[in-house]
Parts: structure tokens; C-alpha cells; sequence
């Protein structure tokens, strides 16, 4: 007989939400819901009260493949009315590189975004928005205007490429700093943000949107312990000294792997 799992009670799931802020991985990708909201953030962080977003097109947590069926997920895709992409990632770990993180993001989204025989000029341009608790690169900026450039003339190349860091640990007097100083807090009520403001509350307080957040939380829980039982795994199996194709299959059998994130896994772990 198969064991009725335990649901929580509307003032537990109450509980959970209240404590979630925007720089937390779930609320984001829930916050990412609603074209608003999103369109609000990339006016801010632009800084251009006029862009506009192709609302149909836009995607929390995307899963985006290479071109040898890699995947990346990224936290929140969308497309611009000017024909640009953007993509917003938040990040609270200092874990990892984040710097290239953004260039391979980058390279995944233009390489999915072209079709065969499009010309190099008709490239779309990509703007990867990296949103962290700490300050990546170090430079006692709130905001960082990241793009190629030429060493010896100093002249800026345009590639297409534009990637900007925005982070909460710089204070400044500016509205994108302030912008950051709500992605800490549990909740928001800024006239200077109305419509982030508005959905946060929505997801705090409407009890049909509670519900749907706590079943996300389950979920994002849920696929880290899978993720640490995989990982396990793995070094356990390299450590015996087993080989790729061997771990491949057992990635495959006994943990249901699809084959698309097999290649994701081994060259991680």
C-alpha cells in the first residue's frame, strides 16, 4: 500500500513562503512568472523606462542544449522587442566561476538561437544579467558593464555579447542598488517598484500561489538530493575504477539519467 503523503497546512506553507526572498533560486524562478515584474527589473537594470519584452517568450528555468546536446538551465529567459535575449541569473554561492559560467550561458543561448544559413551579421544580441549576493568582480561596484574590447586601442568590439553584474553587497545611491536591497528582503511594498511589488505580495499572500510555491520548493529539494545521490555515485564508481560507459549505464538504470545530462554529469564530476 502505497503511502499518503503528509500535506502541509495552508499556515505552514504560509510559514515557508514568508521566509523566501527574491535571490533565492525558487522565489525567482516563481517571481520570473510574470512579464511585469520581469519587464520592471530589465528597465531598471538597463536603465531604459522604455524597453519592452516579448511577454509570450518569456521562461523561468530554461533548459537549453549544444550543439552536443549539453544541457544548460538557466534561471530566466527572455526576448526583447528589439529582437535582443535576455537572460537573469541569481546567485548566492561563491562556488564556482562565475565569469565563465556567463560566457558559456552566452555561447549555449547564441548557438540555440541560430538556424542553418543564417548570415553572422543576423545574430541575435545576448545580454546575460548576473545577480549576486556578492560582488564577482571584486570591483566595489553595485553594476558592471562587461564587453569586448580591443587591448591595445581601448576600442570597444561589438560582438553582440553584452554581460552586466549587478550585486547586493555594494550599496550606492542609485535605483538599481535599491532594486538589489529588496532582492534580500521576505517581502516588498516600494512604490518605486510597483509591479515587483505587486507580484511578490501575490505570491506571498494568495493562498492558490502560496501552494504553488511550497509544491516548487518540494521540487527544487527534491532534485538536489537526487543530484547528491548521482554525484555519490559517480565518485564511488571512479574510485573502483570504473570506466565513462560503464558509469554511463549505470547513470541510466538505476538513476534514470536522460542521456542529454549524462555527458553534463561526468565532465562535472
Amino acid at each position: 500500500m502505497t503511502e499518503k503523503k503528509t500535506r502541509k497546512t495552508e499556515a505552514e506553507q504560509l510559514e515557508i513562503v514568508a521566509k523566501l526572498r527574491p535571490i533565492d533560486d525558487a522565489f525567482f524562478e516563481k517571481l520570473m512568472e510574470d512579464p511585469d515584474a520581469c519587464e520592471e527589473i530589465l528597465q531598471v537594470i538597463m536603465d531604459n523606462p522604455e524597453l519592452r519584452i516579448k511577454r509570450e517568450t518569456l521562461v523561468g528555468q530554461k533548459s537549453i542544449k549544444n550543439l552536443v546536446n549539453r544541457s544548460v538551465r538557466v534561471d530566466a529567459y527572455v526576448e526583447g522587442q528589439e529582437e535582443e535575449v535576455f537572460n537573469i541569473e541569481v546567485q548566492k554561492e561563491d562556488n564556482d566561476n562565475h565569469v565563465k559560467r556567463v560566457r558559456y550561458n552566452a555561447s549555449a543561448i547564441t548557438v540555440n538561437r541560430s538556424e542553418p544559413g543564417d548570415r553572422f551579421e543576423h545574430v541575435q544580441e545576448v545580454y546575460v544579467i548576473y545577480i549576486s549576493k556578492f560582488d564577482v568582480l571584486g570591483n566595489g561596484l553595485t553594476i558592471s558593464h562587461v564587453e569586448m574590447m580591443c587591448k591595445e586601442t581601448r576600442k570597444p568590439i561589438h560582438d553582440g555579447l553584452h554581460e552586466i553584474y549587478v550585486n547586493t553587497e555594494v550599496k550606492s545611491n542609485s535605483k538599481v542598488s535599491r532594486l538589489m536591497e529588496w532582492f534580500l528582503k521576505t517581502d516588498m511594498d516600494d512604490p518605486e517598484f510597483p509591479r515587483m511589488s505587486s507580484r511578490i505580495h501575490e505570491i506571498k499572500h494568495n493562498p492558490k500561489e502560496v501552494g504553488t510555491m511550497c509544491e516548487l520548493i518540494e521540487e527544487y529539494a527534491a532534485k538536489r538530493a537526487d543530484q547528491a545521490a548521482i554525484q555519490a555515485a559517480i565518485k564511488t564508481a571512479r574510485k573502483c575504477g570504473a570506466a565513462d560507459d560503464m558509469i554511463a549505464e549505470i547513470l541510466k538504470t538505476e538513476y534514470g539519467v536522460q542521456d542529454s545530462e549524462i555527458e553534463t554529469y561526468l565532465s562535472e564530476n
